[in-house]
């Protein structure tokens, strides 16, 4: 019986074990437990959930779809080119385009630091959705970019998801 119990509780605990995910090279991330990894191709032809075609349609190769308790969430890597750009001026950038569009509105705009990463976090609000954007500091001229689109009333589960992949990205 003793036996039955370890093998059931090592199985279940291999089920709830982080999904990780490389980066290029330059950094692995351990996604939130539970997160379900979603096609992108099929997603871009059929979007489902709070996930409409803009934010699948215009995905780079290297961009990885999730989707944890109504909580979407898309990584991807950008790679620096000549105009390298800090994030003050990331952030600068953003709000001049975001007073452009009508539908969209920036909500609050920091630039914080997790685990001596500094990133650019945007919490928008993009005609009655939600989304937390966020901008790495580049490492190696690779940047960790990504999107967290939720509901409102999702908010406290966005956020936690923000932090825990925040919290858990390891620069090589």
């Amino acid at each position: 019986m003793k036996i039955k119990l370890i093998i059931i509780a090592s199985l279940f605990s291999l089920g709830l074990k982080a999904q990780e995910l490389a980066v290029s090279n330059v950094a692995k991330i351990s996604m939130p437990k539970k997160v379900q990894k979603l096609d992108m191709a099929k997603m871009v032809e059929n979007p489902q959930g709070l996930l409409k075609k803009r934010d699948v349609q215009y995905s780079s190769k290297n961009a990885n779809l999730y989707e944890k308790d109504g909580v979407y969430i898309k990584i991807w890597e950008t790679k620096e080119g000549y105009r390298k750009r800090t994030l003050k001026q990331v952030q600068s950038e953003s709000a001049d385009i975001y007073k452009l569009v009508k539908t969209s509105k920036i909500v609050s705009s920091d630039i914080k630091n997790y685990k001596g990463i500094n990133y650019l976090i945007l919490r928008t609000e993009e005609e009655s959705e939600y989304y937390y954007r966020f901008y790495s500091e580049a490492h190696n001229d690779i940047s960790i970019n990504g999107f967290i689109k939720y509901k409102k009333e999702d908010q406290n589960k966005a956020t936690s998801s923000l932090t825990e992949i925040l919290n858990n990205t390891q620069f090589k």
